[in-house]
This record gives C-alpha cells, sequence and structure tokens, in this order.
C-alpha cells in the first residue's frame, strides 16, 4: 500500500494486485447529513445522485452508456459523515472508467430540469423507507439517541428540504465541502501507477486547500423509549446502549462482546429466545461506529403477543452478560470474528472500501494482522471490564415501530425485567 498526500491535502492511495485483471477506483468525501444544515438535509445524498446527471462534458446518457461501453460497473453511496463515489473496470478500461467518474464529480452539469428529475426520484426512495419499518425503527432511532446533534439528522432528508434544493444550493455546498484536504482518493488492483496519478492530477491537483481537514464532535448518546406507531405484522424493537467511536481502543472487544451476546446462532440471545422460546424469527446484536461516538444494540422484529416475554429475558441476558460469559465463549468468538476479518479481506472491493474508510475518518491504515493481534490479546477481564462500562440497563435507550403499547406500559415491563434478573 502506498500513501501519497499532495501539497493541497488530498490523500491518494494505491494498492497493486498482480493477481488480478480489474481494478477499483473510489472517491471518498467527507460530506454527509451530519455537515448540514436544517433547511438543507439531504443536499449530500442528492449530490450522490445528481453527478450521474451529467457533466458539462457528457449528459446523463453518455455517462451510462460510455460505462456500459467499457463494461464497468460504478455506484455510489452517502452516510452521515461521507459519501462514497467508486467505478471497476477491468485493466485495460480502468483509465477510460476513471476519468468518466472524476469528470462527474469535478464538472457536475446541474441542470434544472435534471434537477427537478431527480428530485422526484430521491421523493420515491424516502416514502420507499418510510414503509419499510426496520428503516423507521433505524431513523427513529438514530434521531432519538443522537437528538440535539446534527448526526439526528437523516440522510436522505425530508421531502420539504429535497423539495427545495437548487443549483445554487449544490454549488455552494459542493465549494465548502468538496475539499482537498477533505478527500481521498483510492485505487487497487491492475493499473498503471503514473498514468492514475496523472489522471488525478489532472482532476484535483490544481484545488486549493482550506485547510478544514476532518472534524468531528463528541456525539453524546441519549437514554429514553423512542415509539412510532405503524401498521405492521410485527413489531421491530431496539435495545441500544451507548458504544464507541470509529477508532477507539475498545471497538474489537465490545465486537467480540457483541458475538457472544447476540451476533451468531450459537449466541446467548439466539439460544434462548430464538431456539429455545421460539419468540422470534431473529434475533441480533451489533454495533454502529461514527468519528465521534457510536451505540451497541439489540434488535427484534415480532409479533406484539411474544414482545412482554422476548424483552424481559433480553434484559435478563443482558443484564447477566458480564457474570455469565465464559473463556469458551471468548476463545470461539475469536476464532469466528479472525476468520471473518482474513475472508473478508479477500475480498478486494470490501478491504478497498475500508482502507478508504479509515483514511478519511481516522488518517490511518490498518493491516489485517494488527487487527488480528489485538483481537488475540483480548483477556475475559477484559470483556467484563468493556461490557460493565457499556452495558448499563439505566443508560439503555428503547425503540419500537408497530402496533407499538405506550410509553408506561414500556417502562413497567422493563423496570421488572430488571428487578427480577
Amino acid at each position: 500500500m502506498e500513501l501519497i498526500t499532495l501539497s493541497n491535502g488530498l490523500r491518494i492511495f494505491l494498492n497493486p494486485c498482480e493477481n488480478l485483471r480489474s481494478a477499483v477506483v473510489g472517491v471518498w468525501v467527507l460530506s454527509g447529513s451530519s455537515y448540514e444544515k436544517k433547511e438543507q438535509n439531504g443536499i449530500s445524498h442528492f449530490i450522490e445522485h445528481i453527478v450521474f446527471k451529467g457533466s458539462k462534458t457528457r449528459s446523463g446518457f453518455e455517462i451510462a452508456e460510455g460505462m456500459d461501453e467499457i463494461g464497468a460497473t460504478s455506484n455510489a453511496y452517502t452516510t452521515k459523515q461521507f459519501t462514497f463515489f467508486h467505478v471497476r473496470a477491468l485493466d485495460y478500461q480502468i483509465m477510460k472508467a476513471t476519468d468518466i467518474l472524476f469528470d462527474m464529480i469535478k464538472n457536475p452539469r446541474l441542470d434544472e430540469n435534471d434537477i427537478e428529475t431527480e428530485k422526484g426520484v430521491v421523493i420515491e426512495e424516502i416514502a420507499m423507507c418510510e414503509d419499510d419499518p426496520s428503516d423507521v425503527c433505524f431513523e427513529l432511532h438514530e434521531s432519538s439517541v443522537f437528538s440535539g446533534t446534527t448526526m439526528a439528522q437523516e440522510i436522505l432528508g425530508s421531502r420539504e428540504t429535497v423539495s427545495s434544493l437548487t443549483a445554487d444550493d449544490i454549488r455552494a455546498y459542493m465549494a465548502d465541502m468538496y475539499l482537498p484536504e477533505r478527500t481521498v482518493i483510492g485505487i487497487s488492483g491492475s493499473f498503471d501507477r503514473e498514468e492514475f496519478l496523472s489522471k488525478v492530477e489532472e482532476y484535483f491537483g490544481k484545488d486549493e486547500s482550506r485547510g478544514r481537514e476532518g472534524e468531528f464532535y463528541e456525539i453524546p448518546f441519549t437514554p429514553g423509549y423512542y415509539l412510532k406507531e405503524m401498521p405492521t405484522e410485527q413489531n421491530h424493537i431496539f435495545l441500544s446502549f451507548p458504544g464507541v467511536a470509529s477508532g477507539s481502543d475498545e471497538i474489537y472487544t465490545l465486537l467480540l462482546a457483541s458475538f457472544i451476546l447476540g451476533d451468531s446462532s450459537s449466541s446467548l440471545l439466539n439460544q434462548r429466545i430464538r431456539e429455545q422460546l421460539g419468540l422470534v424469527y431473529s434475533i441480533s446484536s451489533w454495533g454502529q461506529s461514527h468519528g465521534g461516538g457510536g451505540y451497541i444494540v439489540v434488535s427484534m422484529s415480532l409479533g406484539e403477543a411474544n414482545e412482554e416475554k422476548a424483552i424481559t429475558e433480553s434484559i435478563k441476558i443482558i443484564g447477566s452478560f458480564t457474570e455469565d460469559i465464559t473463556q469458551r465463549q471468548l476463545d470461539i468468538a475469536k476464532e469466528k470474528v479472525i476468520s471473518s476479518i482474513i475472508m473478508g479481506g479477500e475480498n478486494p472491493q470490501a478491504r478497498f472500501s475500508s482502507n478508504g474508510r479509515n483514511q478519511l475518518l481516522l488518517s490511518r491504515f490498518t493491516t489485517d494482522d494488527e487487527i488480528i493481534d489485538t483481537i488475540r490479546e483480548i483477556s475475559l477481564e477484559r470483556v467484563r471490564e468493556v461490557c460493565n462500562k457499556y452495558l448499563d440497563l439505566s443508560q439503555m435507550a428503547f425503540t419500537a415501530v408497530g402496533k407499538v403499547k405506550t410509553e408506561e406500559e414500556y417502562r413497567k415491563i422493563i423496570s421488572e425485567a430488571v428487578k427480577r434478573r
């Protein structure tokens, strides 16, 4: 892996893989909903869409046909803290694909008719998410536990904010956010090093830094009860706790704990709630880390009739987790997590995506061997110590979507479960 930083702050990483016949190019930009003003919420995601509608030299159709003509695939996605554009093509076509990708990012046409058309597309995307109870539960959870911060803002924005966007808004936002010091460009696979660097220099080399590198504030976690009525067959429930930020030295300890708790078929929650009691089809635990903070979640979807018992049993397992966890469970979790890391790293595109994200958010790369060594060294005592710190029932947030009970009813269920655990 080679990392080059231009004088304007743009970071470029190159990862040649001689055994491949293709390459993938990515552009990561610190631009997401957490950077947006309230009245422009959704603009980062909208930019992800609109650049594909045309550049100053190519129409939207020419971009799409140009990618197809060389057998390339391209896509993009937006998070709360960054936007990622990428293209993949065979090695002898990758520079053509790169030229199209860079052109549409650096020279977006921003035609008013295209903008109005794409507003309709994004509003349909918002409607689609509003129809999905699992998406609704996720958004309700994040907007609630991160309340009072820009991390509470939805990535897609609202119908109102998206409808109000103009070409001038987009130009001003991109001028403010799409800066070289807030951008990482990477390539992985089979490629010509000098040809790629020349292409980067052509499109990005003359950009001037404004000294606005990535900034992350500490993200508070707000416990509480967050409920939304929705006509569903199943209720969607999150039991969540404060977590850690990207790059924390506790992140792998919590990853192991999450695996033991609910992220495997042999986990405590799966064995009790699903296999023994048959209360859910699936139950899982997982973590989300952002620059500045994160959370840990136990999530489940189930019928209203099974809700109280499933919540009670989950509270019991979470409450006694640090006492019940065994060395054998930790050893199994280590092997499973390490195997997932190694096998995931053998997927070039997955590794590439992780490298870009880490460079953008943490300004570093982490090798598989470094991660594996860290995981190997985590002791049972350390897992118990970290879980006592974070899996605190007094700091839990409860989120439910569906045919929900009242807050008072849920408070009573959880209060009694905590007393009996």
